[in-house]
Protein backbone atom coordinates (compact mmCIF):
# COMPACT_ATOMS: atom_id res chain seq x y z
CA UNK A 1 0.00 0.00 0.00
CA UNK A 2 1.51 3.35 -1.24
CA UNK A 3 0.16 5.78 2.10
CA UNK A 4 -0.13 9.94 2.09
CA UNK A 5 -0.51 11.54 5.57
CA UNK A 6 -4.32 10.17 6.79
CA UNK A 7 -4.96 7.95 3.43
CA UNK A 8 -4.16 4.48 2.46
CA UNK A 9 -3.92 3.61 -1.61
CA UNK A 10 -5.14 0.27 -1.97
CA UNK A 11 -4.14 -1.25 -5.71
CA UNK A 12 -6.18 -3.24 -7.62
CA UNK A 13 -6.85 -7.03 -7.32
CA UNK A 14 -8.95 -9.81 -8.89
CA UNK A 15 -11.96 -8.86 -6.62
CA UNK A 16 -12.30 -4.52 -6.26
CA UNK A 17 -10.49 -1.92 -8.09
CA UNK A 18 -7.91 0.53 -7.18
CA UNK A 19 -8.85 2.80 -4.22
CA UNK A 20 -8.72 4.96 -1.34
CA UNK A 21 -9.16 4.75 2.57
CA UNK A 22 -9.03 7.43 5.09
CA UNK A 23 -7.55 6.08 7.92
CA UNK A 24 -7.50 7.86 11.38
CA UNK A 25 -7.32 7.68 15.12
CA UNK A 26 -10.72 6.97 17.08
CA UNK A 27 -10.93 6.60 20.70
CA UNK A 28 -7.41 5.11 20.41
CA UNK A 29 -8.54 2.98 17.83
CA UNK A 30 -7.28 2.96 14.13
CA UNK A 31 -10.27 3.09 11.71
CA UNK A 32 -10.26 3.28 7.93
CA UNK A 33 -13.20 3.87 5.55
CA UNK A 34 -13.67 4.05 2.22
CA UNK A 35 -12.94 7.53 0.74
CA UNK A 36 -12.96 7.57 -3.26
CA UNK A 37 -11.68 5.72 -6.29
CA UNK A 38 -9.50 8.84 -7.10
CA UNK A 39 -6.82 10.63 -5.28
CA UNK A 40 -9.04 13.74 -5.31
CA UNK A 41 -12.44 12.11 -4.08
CA UNK A 42 -9.83 10.88 -1.00
CA UNK A 43 -8.77 14.34 0.16
CA UNK A 44 -12.18 15.93 -0.27
CA UNK A 45 -13.52 13.07 2.37
CA UNK A 46 -10.82 13.31 4.48
CA UNK A 47 -11.27 17.17 4.33
CA UNK A 48 -14.93 16.83 5.76
CA UNK A 49 -13.65 14.15 8.47
CA UNK A 50 -10.77 17.29 9.51
CA UNK A 51 -13.77 19.67 9.80
CA UNK A 52 -16.10 17.17 11.45
CA UNK A 53 -13.21 16.54 13.68
CA UNK A 54 -12.55 20.46 14.60
CA UNK A 55 -16.50 20.57 15.08
CA UNK A 56 -16.41 17.79 17.87
CA UNK A 57 -18.73 15.54 15.64
CA UNK A 58 -16.08 12.80 14.17
CA UNK A 59 -17.52 10.32 16.38
CA UNK A 60 -20.89 10.90 15.08
CA UNK A 61 -19.61 10.96 10.88
CA UNK A 62 -17.75 7.87 11.79
CA UNK A 63 -20.18 5.13 12.87
CA UNK A 64 -18.43 2.07 13.84
CA UNK A 65 -18.61 -1.05 11.89
CA UNK A 66 -19.47 -4.04 13.61
CA UNK A 67 -16.54 -6.11 13.85
CA UNK A 68 -16.88 -9.23 11.58
CA UNK A 69 -14.18 -11.28 13.30
CA UNK A 70 -16.71 -12.21 16.40
CA UNK A 71 -16.56 -15.44 17.51
CA UNK A 72 -20.47 -15.59 18.05
CA UNK A 73 -21.55 -14.39 14.61
CA UNK A 74 -18.34 -16.30 12.76
CA UNK A 75 -19.39 -19.54 14.35
CA UNK A 76 -23.24 -18.85 13.86
CA UNK A 77 -22.00 -17.89 9.76
CA UNK A 78 -20.19 -21.49 9.61
CA UNK A 79 -22.81 -23.67 11.40
CA UNK A 80 -25.46 -22.02 8.77
CA UNK A 81 -23.37 -23.00 5.89
CA UNK A 82 -24.70 -25.82 3.94
CA UNK A 83 -21.83 -27.82 3.97
CA UNK A 84 -22.09 -27.85 8.15
CA UNK A 85 -25.41 -28.20 8.26
CA UNK A 86 -25.39 -31.95 6.87
CA UNK A 87 -22.99 -32.89 9.35
CA UNK A 88 -23.99 -35.67 11.52
CA UNK A 89 -22.85 -33.68 14.64
CA UNK A 90 -24.73 -30.91 13.71
CA UNK A 91 -26.97 -30.75 16.79
CA UNK A 92 -24.08 -31.42 18.78
CA UNK A 93 -22.48 -28.50 17.80
CA UNK A 94 -25.46 -26.32 18.52
CA UNK A 95 -25.08 -26.90 21.69
CA UNK A 96 -21.34 -26.70 21.89
CA UNK A 97 -21.97 -22.93 20.59
CA UNK A 98 -24.43 -22.44 23.23
CA UNK A 99 -22.01 -23.55 25.71
CA UNK A 100 -19.01 -21.69 24.20
CA UNK A 101 -21.12 -18.33 23.62
CA UNK A 102 -20.87 -17.92 27.16
CA UNK A 103 -17.78 -17.43 27.32
CA UNK A 104 -16.60 -15.75 23.61
CA UNK A 105 -19.39 -14.79 21.84
CA UNK A 106 -18.16 -11.04 22.01
CA UNK A 107 -14.59 -11.99 21.63
CA UNK A 108 -12.70 -11.57 18.58
CA UNK A 109 -11.60 -15.08 17.24
CA UNK A 110 -7.91 -13.89 17.12
CA UNK A 111 -8.24 -13.32 20.92
CA UNK A 112 -9.35 -16.87 21.66
CA UNK A 113 -5.60 -17.42 23.57
CA UNK A 114 -4.83 -20.88 25.65
CA UNK A 115 -5.07 -19.51 28.78
CA UNK A 116 -9.04 -18.30 28.20
CA UNK A 117 -9.78 -21.47 26.74
CA UNK A 118 -8.21 -23.13 29.89
CA UNK A 119 -10.30 -21.51 32.28
CA UNK A 120 -13.31 -22.28 30.09
CA UNK A 121 -12.51 -25.74 30.81
CA UNK A 122 -12.26 -25.78 34.58
CA UNK A 123 -14.82 -23.78 34.75
CA UNK A 124 -17.12 -25.94 32.50
CA UNK A 125 -16.42 -29.15 35.11
CA UNK A 126 -16.12 -27.60 38.05
CA UNK A 127 -19.02 -25.35 38.07
CA UNK A 128 -21.36 -26.59 35.37
CA UNK A 129 -20.79 -30.15 36.53
CA UNK A 130 -20.02 -30.82 32.93
CA UNK A 131 -18.01 -34.32 31.89
CA UNK A 132 -15.20 -34.16 30.64
CA UNK A 133 -16.42 -36.09 27.05
CA UNK A 134 -18.67 -33.05 26.84
CA UNK A 135 -15.82 -30.59 27.30
CA UNK A 136 -13.97 -32.16 25.03
CA UNK A 137 -16.24 -32.22 22.09
CA UNK A 138 -16.93 -28.47 22.66
CA UNK A 139 -12.99 -27.59 22.39
CA UNK A 140 -13.33 -29.80 19.06
CA UNK A 141 -15.37 -27.64 17.42
CA UNK A 142 -14.05 -24.73 18.76
CA UNK A 143 -10.97 -25.72 17.19
CA UNK A 144 -13.24 -26.33 14.28
CA UNK A 145 -14.29 -23.04 14.26
CA UNK A 146 -10.66 -21.02 14.33
CA UNK A 147 -9.34 -23.50 11.44
CA UNK A 148 -11.87 -22.29 9.41
CA UNK A 149 -11.68 -18.76 10.49
CA UNK A 150 -7.67 -19.46 9.75
CA UNK A 151 -8.71 -20.80 6.16
CA UNK A 152 -10.96 -18.01 5.42
CA UNK A 153 -8.04 -15.76 6.48
CA UNK A 154 -9.82 -14.05 9.30
CA UNK A 155 -6.71 -15.22 11.10
CA UNK A 156 -3.10 -15.32 10.45
CA UNK A 157 -3.05 -18.36 12.41
CA UNK A 158 -5.28 -21.12 15.04
CA UNK A 159 -4.64 -19.83 18.43
CA UNK A 160 -4.91 -23.01 20.30
CA UNK A 161 -3.79 -24.77 17.53
CA UNK A 162 -1.59 -28.28 18.71
CA UNK A 163 -1.71 -29.47 22.56
CA UNK A 164 -1.52 -26.13 23.35
CA UNK A 165 -5.03 -26.94 25.47
CA UNK A 166 -5.40 -30.20 26.18
CA UNK A 167 -7.76 -32.69 25.77
CA UNK A 168 -9.22 -33.63 29.30
CA UNK A 169 -9.00 -37.48 30.31
CA UNK A 170 -12.52 -39.31 30.13
CA UNK A 171 -13.80 -41.55 32.76
CA UNK A 172 -15.22 -43.58 29.79
CA UNK A 173 -18.68 -44.32 31.78
CA UNK A 174 -20.53 -46.23 29.45
CA UNK A 175 -17.57 -49.00 29.16
CA UNK A 176 -18.11 -48.85 33.12
CA UNK A 177 -21.83 -49.00 32.59
CA UNK A 178 -21.50 -51.91 30.00
CA UNK A 179 -19.53 -53.81 32.29
CA UNK A 180 -21.79 -53.74 35.41
CA UNK A 181 -24.67 -55.12 33.08
CA UNK A 182 -22.71 -58.43 33.51
CA UNK A 183 -23.84 -59.18 30.00
CA UNK A 184 -23.15 -62.76 28.81
CA UNK A 185 -22.71 -64.12 25.80
CA UNK A 186 -25.78 -65.93 26.36
CA UNK A 187 -27.69 -63.06 27.50
CA UNK A 188 -26.51 -60.97 24.43
CA UNK A 189 -27.76 -64.03 22.09
CA UNK A 190 -31.34 -63.94 24.80
CA UNK A 191 -31.62 -60.63 23.64
CA UNK A 192 -31.04 -60.93 19.90
CA UNK A 193 -33.66 -64.00 19.95
CA UNK A 194 -36.09 -62.19 21.44
CA UNK A 195 -35.82 -58.74 18.90
CA UNK A 196 -38.78 -58.52 16.18
CA UNK A 197 -37.54 -60.36 13.41
CA UNK A 198 -36.90 -57.21 11.21
CA UNK A 199 -34.28 -56.06 13.74
CA UNK A 200 -32.48 -59.01 14.20
CA UNK A 201 -30.13 -58.48 11.45
CA UNK A 202 -29.39 -54.95 12.31
CA UNK A 203 -28.31 -56.59 16.27
CA UNK A 204 -26.19 -59.25 14.42
CA UNK A 205 -24.37 -56.40 12.29
CA UNK A 206 -23.82 -54.11 14.71
CA UNK A 207 -22.70 -57.17 17.39
CA UNK A 208 -19.84 -58.84 14.60
CA UNK A 209 -18.95 -55.57 12.89
CA UNK A 210 -18.96 -52.51 15.50
CA UNK A 211 -20.90 -50.84 13.01
CA UNK A 212 -22.68 -47.63 13.90
CA UNK A 213 -26.41 -47.72 14.46
CA UNK A 214 -26.38 -44.72 11.20
CA UNK A 215 -23.92 -46.83 8.78
CA UNK A 216 -26.36 -49.76 9.27
CA UNK A 217 -29.48 -48.53 8.78
CA UNK A 218 -28.41 -46.25 5.88
CA UNK A 219 -27.47 -49.54 4.25
CA UNK A 220 -28.53 -49.67 0.53
CA UNK A 221 -28.36 -52.76 -1.60
CA UNK A 222 -25.87 -51.11 -3.97
CA UNK A 223 -23.28 -50.93 -1.04
CA UNK A 224 -23.45 -54.39 -0.43
CA UNK A 225 -21.60 -57.78 -2.23
CA UNK A 226 -22.98 -60.98 -1.06
CA UNK A 227 -20.72 -62.99 -3.30
CA UNK A 228 -17.55 -61.21 -1.51
CA UNK A 229 -19.18 -60.73 2.12
CA UNK A 230 -18.48 -57.00 1.89
CA UNK A 231 -20.57 -53.37 3.12
CA UNK A 232 -19.37 -50.63 1.65
CA UNK A 233 -19.86 -47.55 3.97
CA UNK A 234 -19.58 -44.26 1.83
CA UNK A 235 -17.85 -41.12 3.20
CA UNK A 236 -20.94 -39.42 3.63
CA UNK A 237 -22.20 -41.93 6.08
CA UNK A 238 -19.18 -42.49 7.87
CA UNK A 239 -18.47 -40.77 11.02
CA UNK A 240 -15.27 -40.13 10.09
CA UNK A 241 -15.84 -38.99 6.25
CA UNK A 242 -14.03 -41.42 5.15
CA UNK A 243 -15.36 -44.34 3.22
CA UNK A 244 -15.09 -47.76 4.44
CA UNK A 245 -15.39 -51.64 3.73
CA UNK A 246 -16.82 -53.75 6.18
CA UNK A 247 -16.73 -57.94 6.19
CA UNK A 248 -19.67 -59.24 7.24
CA UNK A 249 -20.54 -62.95 8.53
CA UNK A 250 -21.21 -65.68 5.45
CA UNK A 251 -24.71 -66.30 8.16
CA UNK A 252 -25.40 -62.65 7.64
CA UNK A 253 -25.04 -62.87 3.57
CA UNK A 254 -27.15 -65.64 4.21
CA UNK A 255 -29.85 -63.82 5.97
CA UNK A 256 -29.66 -60.29 3.81
CA UNK A 257 -30.30 -63.01 0.47
CA UNK A 258 -33.19 -64.12 1.76
CA UNK A 259 -34.97 -60.68 2.63
CA UNK A 260 -37.18 -58.94 0.03
CA UNK A 261 -35.42 -55.85 -1.85
CA UNK A 262 -38.09 -53.16 -2.24
CA UNK A 263 -36.29 -50.25 -2.49
CA UNK A 264 -33.05 -49.09 -2.61
CA UNK A 265 -32.36 -49.01 1.37
CA UNK A 266 -31.90 -53.01 2.77
CA UNK A 267 -33.60 -52.07 6.44
CA UNK A 268 -37.68 -50.89 6.01
CA UNK A 269 -39.99 -50.88 8.40
CA UNK A 270 -42.17 -53.40 7.95
CA UNK A 271 -45.37 -51.41 8.61
CA UNK A 272 -44.38 -48.43 6.14
CA UNK A 273 -42.59 -49.98 3.96
CA UNK A 274 -40.28 -46.99 4.60
CA UNK A 275 -36.33 -46.90 5.84
CA UNK A 276 -36.26 -47.45 9.37
CA UNK A 277 -34.74 -44.29 10.87
CA UNK A 278 -34.93 -45.29 14.84
CA UNK A 279 -34.56 -48.65 16.69
CA UNK A 280 -35.03 -47.54 20.09
CA UNK A 281 -38.59 -48.57 21.29
CA UNK A 282 -37.60 -52.02 19.45
CA UNK A 283 -34.36 -52.01 20.70
CA UNK A 284 -35.81 -51.46 24.25
CA UNK A 285 -38.38 -54.03 24.16
CA UNK A 286 -35.68 -56.84 23.24
CA UNK A 287 -33.52 -55.80 26.03
CA UNK A 288 -36.01 -55.81 28.92
CA UNK A 289 -37.30 -59.67 26.99
CA UNK A 290 -34.01 -60.73 27.97
CA UNK A 291 -33.82 -58.55 31.68
CA UNK A 292 -31.13 -56.21 30.30
CA UNK A 293 -31.40 -52.69 31.78
CA UNK A 294 -32.02 -50.26 28.83
CA UNK A 295 -31.01 -46.75 28.62
CA UNK A 296 -28.94 -43.78 29.95
CA UNK A 297 -26.61 -43.71 32.43
CA UNK A 298 -26.30 -47.10 33.81
CA UNK A 299 -28.60 -49.08 31.21
CA UNK A 300 -27.83 -50.86 27.49
CA UNK A 301 -27.83 -48.12 24.72
CA UNK A 302 -27.79 -49.13 20.75
CA UNK A 303 -24.90 -47.35 20.56
CA UNK A 304 -23.30 -49.90 23.34
CA UNK A 305 -23.41 -52.69 20.56
CA UNK A 306 -20.17 -50.86 19.09
CA UNK A 307 -18.15 -51.32 22.43
CA UNK A 308 -19.03 -54.82 22.80
CA UNK A 309 -18.00 -55.51 19.26
CA UNK A 310 -14.89 -53.88 19.73
CA UNK A 311 -14.19 -55.76 22.96
CA UNK A 312 -14.92 -59.02 20.77
CA UNK A 313 -12.63 -57.96 18.05
CA UNK A 314 -9.63 -57.12 19.86
CA UNK A 315 -9.65 -60.45 21.49
CA UNK A 316 -9.89 -62.18 18.16
CA UNK A 317 -7.78 -60.49 16.00
CA UNK A 318 -4.85 -58.00 15.91
CA UNK A 319 -5.60 -54.59 16.98
CA UNK A 320 -4.69 -52.87 13.75
CA UNK A 321 -7.07 -55.09 11.87
CA UNK A 322 -10.23 -54.04 14.66
CA UNK A 323 -9.17 -50.82 14.43
CA UNK A 324 -9.93 -50.74 10.25
CA UNK A 325 -13.11 -52.80 10.97
CA UNK A 326 -14.40 -50.00 13.31
CA UNK A 327 -13.58 -47.37 11.12
CA UNK A 328 -11.45 -45.81 14.22
CA UNK A 329 -9.16 -42.79 13.52
CA UNK A 330 -6.68 -43.63 15.10
CA UNK A 331 -5.05 -46.62 17.22
CA UNK A 332 -5.37 -44.86 20.51
CA UNK A 333 -9.72 -44.92 20.23
CA UNK A 334 -9.32 -48.98 20.11
CA UNK A 335 -6.72 -49.41 22.46
CA UNK A 336 -9.56 -48.21 25.15
CA UNK A 337 -10.94 -51.72 24.53
CA UNK A 338 -7.31 -53.33 24.89
CA UNK A 339 -8.13 -55.13 28.60
CA UNK A 340 -4.30 -57.35 29.18
CA UNK A 341 -5.40 -59.68 32.11
CA UNK A 342 -2.21 -61.10 33.72
CA UNK A 343 -3.14 -64.79 31.63
CA UNK A 344 -2.81 -62.99 28.77
CA UNK A 345 0.44 -61.21 29.53
CA UNK A 346 1.86 -64.62 30.67
CA UNK A 347 0.89 -66.38 27.84
CA UNK A 348 2.34 -64.04 25.03
CA UNK A 349 5.63 -64.28 26.53
CA UNK A 350 5.42 -67.89 26.60
CA UNK A 351 4.78 -67.76 23.05
CA UNK A 352 7.98 -65.41 22.02
CA UNK A 353 9.96 -68.16 24.25
CA UNK A 354 8.24 -71.26 22.99
CA UNK A 355 9.00 -69.39 18.90
CA UNK A 356 12.46 -67.91 19.21
CA UNK A 357 13.97 -71.03 22.14
CA UNK A 358 12.10 -73.93 22.41
CA UNK A 359 10.63 -74.14 18.74
CA UNK A 360 14.33 -74.29 17.75
CA UNK A 361 15.22 -77.18 20.20
CA UNK A 362 12.61 -79.56 18.70
CA UNK A 363 13.96 -78.62 14.97
CA UNK A 364 16.94 -79.83 16.58
CA UNK A 365 15.40 -82.70 18.18
CA UNK A 366 13.56 -83.61 15.57
CA UNK A 367 16.73 -83.65 12.97
CA UNK A 368 18.94 -85.68 15.35
CA UNK A 369 16.23 -88.02 15.42
CA UNK A 370 16.07 -88.05 11.39
CA UNK A 371 19.51 -88.94 11.68
CA UNK A 372 19.63 -91.95 14.18
CA UNK A 373 16.47 -93.39 12.10
CA UNK A 374 18.78 -93.21 8.96
CA UNK A 375 21.67 -94.59 10.66
CA UNK A 376 19.79 -97.28 11.69
CA UNK A 377 18.52 -97.75 8.70
CA UNK A 378 21.74 -97.64 6.80
CA UNK A 379 22.87 -100.33 9.87
CA UNK A 380 19.88 -102.55 8.86
CA UNK A 381 20.30 -102.61 5.11
CA UNK A 382 23.93 -103.81 6.08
Amino acid sequence: MKREKNLVFVPANKDKPAHYLTEITLNYRRVRRFAGFTKEEARAKLAELRIAAKQGKLEETIKPEQPKDLFGEYARAVLDSAEWKSKRSAGRNEISLQHLNNDFKNSRLIDIKPGAVRRYVTRRIQEDGASPATVNRELSFLKSILYAAEADEIIPANPIRGRRVKKQPENNHREKAILGLNLTDDKIRDMVDAAAEYLKPILKIALTTGMRRDEILEMKWRDVDLQLGTVRIPAENAKSKRERTVPIDPDMCVDLDSMPRKGEYIFLNPETGQRIKDVRGSFAAACKAADIKTGRPDGLVFHDLRHLAAYHLVKVTDIVTASKILGHASLDMTLRYVHPTDTDKYEAVRKVAENLFRGRQKDVNAKNLTSSEGLENRILLH
